[in-house]
């Protein structure tokens, strides 16, 4: 069989590993890695890599077949072209590692007749359907190695510290980095400034004269945030801080490492089995295979 392989959306450590792994189990079919996510197969770019280039990049962020957000896939145009695509290099098989607008483009090409095989992968983990998605136990790490690292300074000067994470609509990314660096608060979409200012004042009560917020993203704007607090605790010097991009790089974790494996075992398994239009996922400590 040939199988066509292609990265959409966000990128996130543990897709290169999870890529280098389905390669290497599939070493007796042919592989076919299309360039920058939907928009490679809309306008046919594949890219060539051996698979001891792979092996050199799996523990990296990022991803190496590279990704992108693609409007023109979603047009009838687009959808039309990369059809074309899949049958001019005769792809019995399309995996596609993405988070949920990605699913969205998966479940269309099924719509089209097109067999594909789904990795969530986004440092969100948003996607209901399955427990993880890769990328985002290295988000943990990173975001909250960056919460410590500069917490040193707030400390020195007694400040207050507002560092926004990414999320989007979902509130693990938050939760979790909240729970790492021992957050005063975690504000999420159910949050309330009044809650906030209240735990706030309660920890520099009890001696914490620097508490740390983590803020989820898309809940509530960080310097509006900084200005309430301004304007009810007096004399207190307050700093935000965006971890922005950060949190999306470096090197995948022990964990992540693990996962992407596990996902790709997933993969290998169903494209053996010629199951397809199945998305892979973890369910508390099984790894499965689910319709899409």
């Amino acid at each position: 069989m040939n199988i066509g392989i292609l990265a959409s959306g966000g990128d996130g450590p543990g897709m290169n590993n999870c890529l280098y792994e389905i390669v290497k189990g599939l070493k007796n079919h042919k592989t076919t890695l299309f360039e920058y996510g939907y928009q490679g197969i809309v306008d046919g770019i594949t890219v060539n890599y051996t698979l001891s280039e792979l092996n050199k990049v799996k523990t990296l962020g990022g991803v190496i077949i590279k990704s992108s957000r693609s409007q023109e896939f979603m047009t009838q145009k687009g959808m039309q072209k990369a059809i074309r695509t899949i049958k001019k290099h005769e792809i019995d098989c399309l995996v596609i590692m993405g988070g949920n607008g990605s699913l969205c483009g998966a479940k269309e090409l099924v719509k089209k007749g097109v067999k594909v095989l789904f990795v969530p992968t986004t440092i969100d983990n948003d996607i209901k359907e399955s427990d993880y998605s890769l990328g985002f136990d290295t988000a943990i790490y990173q975001a909250s190695q960056f919460v410590k690292d500069v917490d040193f300074s707030m400390q020195s000067f007694d400040r207050i510290c507002i560092y926004e994470v990414m999320g989007r609509h979902c509130p693990d990314l938050a939760n979790r980095v909240g729970k790492n660096v021992n957050a005063c608060y975690v504000f999420t979409a159910n949050s309330t400034k009044e809650d906030l200012l209240k735990n706030v004042k309660h920890a520099i009560k009890i001696g914490n004269y620097s508490p740390k917020i983590i803020l989820q993203e898309n809940t509530v704007n960080i310097e509006e945030l900084k200005k309430y607090l301004q304007e009810n605790l007096k004399n207190r010097d307050i700093k935000t801080s965006i971890i922005g991009y950060y949190q999306r790089g470096g090197h995948a974790t022990e964990l992540e490492l693990k996962y992407s494996k596990l996902f790709a075992c997933e993969i290998i398994k169903c494209i053996k089995e010629k199951q397809f239009n199945k998305m892979v996922v973890k369910k508390k400590n099984i790894f499965e295979s689910i319709d899409i």
